[in-house]
C-alpha cells in the first residue's frame, strides 16, 4: 500500500484529544505513522490527499443490514455488499441471520464468516433466536456465540411467543449474550403495509397502528426486567417507543436501541406517489415523529443509527404497492444523505457516536485508535463533493433506492 499523507483533515471523534481539531495524518502500509499539524514528509513515493473541509470519523459500523447470501444471491452477495459498504464509508457491517438457510447453527455461521474473511470489509453476523427464525424452538445460541455471532435476532420476524422470548433472554445470561427485539406485533391488523394515520387512510392501503410496535416493545422490556438480561432493540420508530426506552434506561436496565436511517430521512408523505421504494419496515411515520426520533438520537435515548440496507430485485419492487417487498438500499448513500438532509439536525459527533463508537462498544468490536502504530481504521468524507448515484456507479446488486438517479452531495474518500 502506497504511503498516504492526509492534509488538513477535521477529526470528529467524541472524547478524543483530537476531536474538533484539524490535523495531518501520515499512513504507511495501512498503519498510522504520524499525526500532527503541517507534517512534512521527505519522499517521492507518496500520495497527498488535500481536500478542503475533509472530515475524518472513526470507521463506521452498520449494526443492521440484510445480505441474502446464501439463498438469494441475485439480490445481494457478500462481495457486492462489501463493495457497497466500503464505498459508503463502512469498515464493518452486521448482517441479519435471515439467509436461506437461516443462520441458526454454527455450521451455517462459519460458512458465512469464512466467505466474508476474504473481503476487504469486515462482515459480522447475528445468529437467529429461534430455529429457521420461525419462533417455535430456540436455536443453538451458545454454539453460535462461541463461533462468532455478535447477538441474536430473528430479523424482521418478531418473536411473538412470550415464553420463547423469556427463555431466550434467560439463556443468554450464561454466556453474556444479547437478545434483539424487533418490536412489531403482526397480530394487530395483520398485513399492514403503511403507518395508520389520517394521511395514509386516503391511500386505500392496509395500515398498522404504532401500537403494534409499542405493545411488543413494552412486553419485551418487562421480560428484560424480569430476567435481568441484556437486550438491543433493532429499530424503534414511534414516540411511544422512545418513552419506553427512556424509562427502561432510567430504571438501569441493560438495553440499547437503534433507529433505521430511512425513518430519520423520510416521512409517510413520500407514500402519496405509491413509490414502493418508500415501503419500509418499520413504516415511515409523520414529521412530528421524525423530529422526535432525531431528538432521541441527539439526547442518547437512541444509541445507534442503522442503514437497514435491504436489497431487493426489481421483480419484488416494481409491482403493485400491496405486493411489493419492504425495504430500500442504503449502504452507499447513507453518509451523503445525512450530509445533505440531516446536517442541520444531527452533528458529525453524533454520527460518529451512533454509527461507529456505540455499536462497536455494544457488540464488542474494537474502537479505532488515532495513534502512532495503529491501523488506519477511519472514514474520510468530503462533504462538498457532488456525484451521481445511478446504475453505472452503484456497487450493490439491487436498485431499490428512492434516490437512484439523483445527485448526491458528499462523498467518501477511499485510500
Amino acid at each position: 500500500m502506497k504511503t498516504k499523507l492526509i492534509k488538513q483533515v477535521i477529526i470528529h471523534y467524541p472524547n478524543h484529544p483530537f476531536n474538533g481539531k484539524t490535523v495531518d495524518i501520515l499512513v504507511r502500509n495501512g498503519l498510522i505513522e504520524k499525526v500532527g499539524v503541517a507534517l512534512k514528509v521527505e519522499s517521492s513515493d507518496i500520495d497527498v490527499i488535500s481536500i478542503n473541509g475533509l472530515l475524518c470519523l472513526p470507521g463506521l459500523m452498520d449494526a443492521q443490514c440484510t445480505i441474502p447470501e446464501p439463498g438469494n444471491e441475485h439480490r445481494e452477495t457478500l462481495v457486492s455488499a462489501a463493495k457497497a459498504g466500503k464505498k459508503g464509508g463502512f469498515h464493518c457491517i452486521a448482517m441479519l441471520p435471515n439467509t436461506y438457510p437461516v443462520i441458526d447453527n454454527k455450521a451455517q455461521l462459519r460458512f458465512v464468516l469464512n466467505q466474508a474473511d476474504q473481503l476487504s470489509l469486515r462482515i459480522l453476523c447475528y445468529g437467529s433466536i429461534t430455529k429457521s427464525a420461525q419462533g417455535i424452538e430456540l436455536s443453538e445460541m451458545f454454539d453460535l456465540k462461541q463461533h462468532g455471532a455478535i447477538a441474536f435476532t430473528d430479523g424482521k420476524h418478531a418473536v411473538s411467543d412470550v415464553n420463547m422470548m423469556k427463555r431466550a433472554l434467560d439463556y443468554v445470561k450464561n454466556f453474556q449474550g444479547i437478545v434483539c427485539s424487533f418490536p412489531n406485533d403482526e397480530r394487530i391488523n395483520p398485513g399492514g403495509m403503511v403507518n395508520e394515520s389520517p394521511d395514509n387512510t386516503t391511500l386505500g392501503i392496509k395500515s398498522t397502528p404504532e401500537l403494534a410496535e409499542e405493545i411488543m416493545l413494552n412486553r419485551d422490556i418487562y421480560l428484560l426486567e424480569y430476567t435481568n438480561s441484556s437486550m438491543h432493540v433493532s429499530t424503534v420508530s414511534t414516540k411511544g417507543s422512545i418513552e419506553l426506552i427512556k424509562k427502561a434506561k432510567d430504571n438501569k436496565l441493560d438495553i440499547t436501541a437503534a433507529v433505521a436511517l430511512p425513518n430519520l430521512l423520510f416521512t409517510e408523505q413520500e407514500l402519496a406517489g405509491f413509490d414502493s421504494n418508500f415501503k419500509t419496515l418499520p413504516h415511515l411515520r409523520d414529521e412530528k415523529t421524525r423530529k422526535s426520533l432525531i431528538e432521541a438520537v441527539n439526547n442518547g435515548t437512541i444509541d445507534m443509527i442503522v442503514t437497514d440496507h435491504t436489497p431487493e430485485n426489481i421483480e419484488n419492487k416494481d409491482r403493485e404497492f400491496d405486493h411489493a417487498a419492504f425495504g430500500m438500499t442504503m449502504l452507499e448513500t447513507a453518509l451523503s444523505l445525512i450530509n445533505s438532509e440531516l446536517s442541520s439536525e444531527i452533528s458529525w459527533e453524533i454520527v460518529a457516536k451512533t454509527m461507529s463508537l456505540n455499536p462497536r462498544k455494544r457488540f464488542g468490536i474494537d474502537l479505532p485508535q488515532l495513534e502512532i502504530g495503529a491501523p488506519f481504521e477511519f472514514t474520510l468524507f468530503d462533504p462538498n463533493s457532488v456525484w451521481n448515484y445511478d446504475e453505472d456507479s452503484l456497487a450493490s446488486k439491487s436498485t431499490n433506492s428512492p434516490v437512484l438517479n439523483k445527485e448526491m452531495k458528499g462523498k467518501v474518500v477511499l485510500i
